[in-house]
């Protein structure tokens, strides 16, 4: 399914149309304030809308305080137009006059925009439509995420970035990072109707992968980026603020998101069947060839440093024979130099990829969490050479946070190395691969089948693969 500019599944603005494990210091827990109160044309007076409110409440107040580190000492402008509440089986005159709308009826239909037109935000509000079954699905921070986004785009336009014609994926991107420059807020204990754990933003960022584009049938299709551009801009803002988001060197950012390029690729959607990526070997009817190229990655490195690889080996096994907690049924084996799966998990994780469908008549939300994603299984597998590379390269340990944060950044230094046109060894990655390299690190990774936490959080892995992804191994 493809989508354009406007519609369902963006979080958007328009013109005249919508368009290492933590170590933060114990805080005592702050009362938060009264529900915020002000005006919300068509308010539906229900618990999602007083939770936009509050979300609304909190961005404008981060702003406040942000908007002049970005704009030469200016004060935020607050916001001209008016805030609406949307019901988005049920347009009234009243919402009919947001300027947006007057142009674009069904472009509210599952989503949150910005309207440049009057400077003004709308939101469908209807409890089967996007927005607020991600927030029933994935915690109520993720409407706050999605709401700070859009004023992302109210920034943006303060700021005259939409008169510099930026491409559309710039501009999407840096309002996620402005979303996240606003979550580190929330994390900081800063906001005024929330708090929010490690655990609630993990499943914020989750949620977040929802919103990701399709992969495009052209170039000229891509729009917000896909989850990975999506999520590590998030991370990005989270971890260097607003200056960062705004800063004069956003518009170099780099992007994945891409076309198919073969008809066959498209078809499967990208995805090879679940015994090619289980099957070691060379690119065959058999094998994808994935642990073949593994090897030959991980060699180059070795050599880089004057060291030799010892091909790393997979096995099926119930659970791996140097496992220590009985849940495990995927690791890697440094003794055997091997990384086992259990074939019903392997599976289980092929098929784990959030998605969603919607009904095209009603605009009601199915989500769901087992899309197959051959890349999701594969980056455990990729996960597990990456602690062969501490043991081998490194003598480092293969358990314990630091092992976790960085294997997760040598997946993104492979998943970059694989991840164009003509990579060196041959095996490529698909368009929504990075989609599922990124579902992996934030929710197979820390799995007890899988390789565990191991008191790191979804948030610092993302970081750490991104980190790889753009940076290199050296950077790990």
């Amino acid at each position: 399914m493809l989508i354009g500019l406007i519609g369902t599944l963006l979080l958007t603005t328009c013109t005249s149309h919508p368009t290492k494990p933590g170590g933060r210091a114990a805080r005592s827990t702050p009362t938060l304030a009264p529900d915020a109160n002000f005006p919300v044309v068509n308010d539906g007076h229900s618990a999602f809308d007083q939770l936009v409110k509050n979300a609304i409440d909190d961005v404008q107040n981060f702003w406040r305080g942000a908007y002049p580190t970005i704009s030469g000492g200016e004060a935020y402008p607050e916001l001209k137009g008016k805030v609406y509440s949307v019901d988005g089986s049920h347009l009234t005159a009243a919402v009919r006059q947001n300027a947006c709308l007057q142009q674009e009826p069904a472009s509210i239909v599952d989503n949150a925009f910005y309207c440049r037109a009057d400077d003004s935000v709308a939101y469908d509000r209807n409890d089967q439509h996007l927005v607020p079954t991600l927030g029933q699905k994935y915690g109520s921070f993720i409407v706050a995420a999605v709401i700070a986004h859009e004023w992302g785009h109210a920034i943006q336009q303060r700021l005259g970035i939409f008169d510099q014609s930026l491409p559309t994926i710039l501009t999407e991107s840096q309002a996620d990072c402005a979303a996240g420059a606003f979550i580190r807020t929330v994390q900081d204990q800063r906001a005024r109707h929330f708090l929010l754990t490690q655990q609630q933003l993990d499943q914020t960022l989750l949620g977040y992968l929802q919103v990701r584009d399709p992969p495009p049938v052209t170039t000229s299709q891509i729009s917000h980026g896909n989850g990975f551009d999506r999520l590590s801009a998030i991370a990005d803002g989270i971890s260097a603020g607003a200056a960062f988001c705004f800063g004069a060197d956003y518009v170099n950012r780099r992007f994945t998101e891409r076309p198919f390029t073969t008809e066959a690729d498209y078809l499967n959607q990208g995805n090879v069947a679940f015994h090619k990526v289980v099957t070691p070997g060379p690119p065959s009817a058999r094998s994808s060839g994935l642990q073949a190229d593994l090897n030959r990655f991980f060699s180059g490195a070795a050599s880089s440093i004057h060291k030799t690889w010892q091909a790393v080996d997979t096995g099926q096994a119930a659970h791996p024979p140097c496992a220590v907690q009985q849940p495990t049924q995927f690791g890697y084996c440094a003794r055997q130099n091997t990384v086992y799966f259990n074939e019903p998990f392997a599976r289980q994780a092929y098929y784990s990829l959030p998605d969603h469908s919607i009904n095209r008549t009603t605009g009601a939300v199915t989500l769901t969490d087992n899309a197959p994603a051959d890349y999701a299984l594969g980056t455990l597998f990729v996960f597990g050479w990456g602690l062969s590379a501490r043991h081998q390269l490194l003598n480092a340990a293969t358990t314990g946070g630091d092992s976790v944060i960085a294997a997760s950044c040598y997946a993104g230094a492979y998943s970059a190395d694989i991840n164009t046109e003509n990579p060196p060894g041959g095996f490529a990655l698909s368009p929504p691969d990075m989609d599922e390299a990124t579902e992996a690190i934030l929710r197979l990774v820390p799995l007890d089948q899988a390789y565990g936490a191991q008191g790191t959080t979804g948030l610092q892995r993302i970081q750490a693969f991104t980190r790889g992804y753009f940076g290199g191994l050296s950077v790990c």
